[in-house]
């Protein structure tokens, strides 16, 4: 949540500078550069004492020297003058998330103990988009939930279908029948 924040910060002036292109291109290019955080080697110099800062962001640039963009350079710059450098993940989910909100795109998840096919969830997707007016790609997640759960964290949606839960309600209709 703190990198989260942090991470606001840092992309607030890039929503304001940039055209949509500019954007697009920029979070993509930050979410591969994110995924180097995921190799364990490259963690162990990122955090190492014994590599310097300017070593960590040489590092860094010369991964995106390619794209050959001034407002990446700085951007990451910025971050290791900082001492920030460890941002970049955050700063491309955060990016994302963003994007997505000005574009009304969102991504959500259908937790479900019985397995959901791709039909039914790209319905539920389509319906669920309609009804809040925006674009909703959902991607099905196995769990143990007795029932069908859709979560949808940017628009702060939370949908429960429970098995336990419907047939709590119809004993307690039938009770109140009788």
């Amino acid at each position: 949540m703190q990198y989260e924040l942090i991470a606001k910060r840092y992309i607030k002036p890039l929503m304001q500078s940039c055209d949509q292109t500019s954007l697009d291109n920029l979070a993509v290019l930050l979410t591969s550069l994110a995924k180097a955080y995921e190799s364990e080697k490259f963690n162990l110099i990122m955090h190492s004492n014994e590599v310097s800062s300017a070593e960590k962001c040489q590092l860094v640039l010369d991964i995106v020297s390619s794209v050959g963009s001034t407002i990446v350079n700085n951007l990451i710059k910025l971050l290791a003058e900082n001492g920030r450098l460890s941002l970049i993940p955050a700063i491309a989910d955060q990016l994302t998330r963003e994007i997505g909100r000005s574009k009304r795109t969102f991504s959500g998840r259908i937790y479900s103990n019985s397995v959901v096919d791709q039909a039914s969830v790209e319905t539920i997707a389509r319906d669920l988009g309609t009804k809040m007016g925006a674009t909703i790609a959902l991607s099905y997640v196995a769990s143990d939930f007795d029932g069908v759960r859709v979560e949808v964290d940017d628009l702060n949606v939370e949908i429960n279908f429970s098995k336990n839960r419907l047939n709590a309600q119809m004993v307690e209709h039938i009770l109140k029948a009788i």
